[in-house]
């Protein structure tokens, strides 16, 4: 099988390439086109290709959170050197959560409409644990 593997410090995820390379065309309109390009060149060339955790490559953690997110691939936890379906991970938040929507701010005193205030900058993702508790990727999916 065709495999595009992924790592991260904690963790090393492994694909299906052929899911991978039909998730990255039709998701064309929702990823930076560049990225999604360049993503696409990268797995569709060689039998097996590898994709670490860096600036080069660091967009493709967020086509990785995706396939995570909807239960596609396998996981081996670098720390317990433990293999995991992704469906056994446990989604957490980063910063105020994984949407700028979901933040749970609460002001308290008085303001007036007309008054000057500057807006708190907040950033916020999600990420994914191993059963055992290890953090294997975060991401910073929005800021403020």
């Amino acid at each position: 099988m065709n495999t595009v593997i992924f790592q991260t410090e904690n963790a090393v995820f492994t694909f299906n390439k052929k899911e991978m390379r039909d998730h990255l065309i039709g998701k064309k309109t929702e990823y930076a086109p560049n990225e999604n390009a360049q993503l696409l060149e990268l797995i569709s060339t060689g039998s097996d290709e590898t994709i670490s955790n860096s600036d080069a490559h660091s967009y493709f953690g967020f086509v990785a959170l995706d396939f995570i997110g909807s239960g596609r691939g396998t996981v081996t936890c670098k720390i317990f050197e433990k293999n995991y379906d992704v469906d056994q991970l446990k989604e957490i938040a980063v910063g105020h959560g994984k949407s700028p929507f979901d933040t749970n701010q609460e002001q308290k005193g008085e303001f007036s409409l007309f008054e000057k205030r500057k807006m708190p900058s907040l950033f916020g993702g999600k990420g994914y644990k191993c059963p055992a508790g290890h953090t294997l990727i975060s991401t910073e999916t929005w800021r403020t």
